[in-house]
């Protein structure tokens, strides 16, 4: 870094000449050293500054994806040593109540394993904790699924800013939930970006990287995709990060060092957060290859309505209740279902008709082209396994009405 740069961040408390004199940073800048000397009214700084202390960096995160790429940073670390001599901190978002009657404190995932890893860890939730983290003085922030927008003026305190890594090629499948959205849209690929973090806003912020493609298969689910990508963000966050704690350049233009190559452009889309009702079949609507999609890509259960009997005091009552699905696939004619069950009804052409298979638990389900088979399914609210009799009328309802 040269003086100019530091100038601008740094008060001169003496000046002697021939003396050695530190220059304090405002607020808590890089710990630097340099060489003073004076010549009579002026004074000559050195070329060459000394870091004395390690490169401090503040990790945010929260889940899968975020411990990847901390644990290979916490790997390369030790293996390194010096050479990659960083003063590693996490910072998590408070624990949230959950479980019945929201009794139970639940932490996230990454706190669990920075714990393990002995890692100072910090809790980053409220504008207190983020000024609290200010006077700790970093060089650097590293987002990677952390679910919150870092203050602005945390960002600005640091020496370099920040950088956030994303679970696609940006700007495609902008937002929380890119992963999902590139199943769902059958892209044939994606990928991981890091960015700059933007001071207003996600997924805003200069492309700085992306990694190598990372194919997307017919049969990928969210979890089998996750963890291609976290392989992949996590050696490429490790090889961007050696770049940053070994280059010296003055802050105002540091980023400028790390332009993508290959240069790509990819279209804006948005990927938002999944909502319940995006799990909602809809079986006049939907192909069997949609809702096969649609279950690989936002998880299980999917859900749907079903007319249900139901005893209360002794009597049997008929009511429309949310069915929850799971293990849904594509099924192919002439499967088990199909050979058992020769008896042509009326009823089949009707999207959202259920054939159950012979283990009175799987279930074959009409949509508006094709056929679904579901492993299993259960009334919501109840422990046991939807089972034909359980059912008024065999069939599936997209709809409460």
């Amino acid at each position: 870094m040269t003086f100019s740069a530091l100038y601008k961040k740094c008060t001169v408390c003496a000046i002697d000449s021939g003396r050695t004199l530190s220059i304090g940073p405002l607020i808590s800048r890089p710990r630097l050293r340099l060489q003073l000397y004076g010549y009579s009214k002026n004074c000559r700084f050195s070329v060459h500054s000394i870091r004395e202390k390690p490169f401090r960096m503040l990790f945010f995160g929260s889940d899968q994806f975020s411990m990847a790429c901390l644990d290979e940073l916490v790997t390369y670390k030790r293996q390194a040593q010096e050479a990659f001599d960083v003063d590693l901190h996490v910072a998590v978002r408070k624990p949230k109540r959950a479980g019945r009657n929201l009794k139970q404190l639940r932490e996230v995932p990454l706190a669990v394993l920075a714990r393990d890893y002995g890692l100072p860890l910090h809790e980053a939730e409220e504008t207190e904790d983020f000024k609290n983290l200010q006077a700790l003085g970093f060089d650097l922030a590293v987002a990677v699924s952390y679910g919150k927008l870092i203050p602005s003026f945390f960002i600005q305190s640091t020496t370099l800013g920040g950088i956030n890594v994303h679970p696609s090629f940006l700007p495609r499948h902008s937002g929380p939930a890119p992963i999902q959205w590139a199943i769902y849209h059958k892209d044939p690929t994606t990928g991981v970006t890091i960015q700059t973090l933007h001071p207003s806003g996600f997924d805003k912020g200069k492309i700085l990287r992306y990694s190598g493609p990372v194919p997307i298969s017919d049969t990928d689910s969210y979890e089998t995709l996750l963890s291609r990508l976290c392989v992949a963000a996590s050696n490429m966050l490790r090889d961007f990060l050696k770049d940053v704690v070994q280059i010296d350049h003055e802050p105002d233009d540091f980023w400028t060092a790390f332009e993508p190559l290959p240069v790509r452009k990819y279209t804006y889309s948005h990927a938002p957060k999944i909502d319940p009702d995006m799990r909602r079949v809809r079986w006049n609507d939907e192909t069997a290859d949609r809702v096969e999609t649609t279950y690989r890509a936002f998880g299980g259960p999917l859900w749907t309505f079903a007319r249900v009997t139901s005893q209360r005091k002794g009597k049997v009552e008929e009511k429309l209740r949310r069915v929850l699905l799971y293990g849904v696939s594509v099924h192919e004619s002439g499967g088990t279902a199909d050979k058992e069950n020769t008896e042509i009804h009326a009823d089949e052409s009707v999207p959202g008709f259920v054939k159950f298979e012979s283990n009175n638990e799987s279930m074959i389900v009409h949509t508006s082209r094709g056929k679904v088979r579901v492993e299993s399914a259960k009334i919501e609210g109840r422990q046991n396994k939807l089972k034909a009799a359980d059912m008024v009328y065999p069939v599936f309802m997209s709809d409460d009405d």
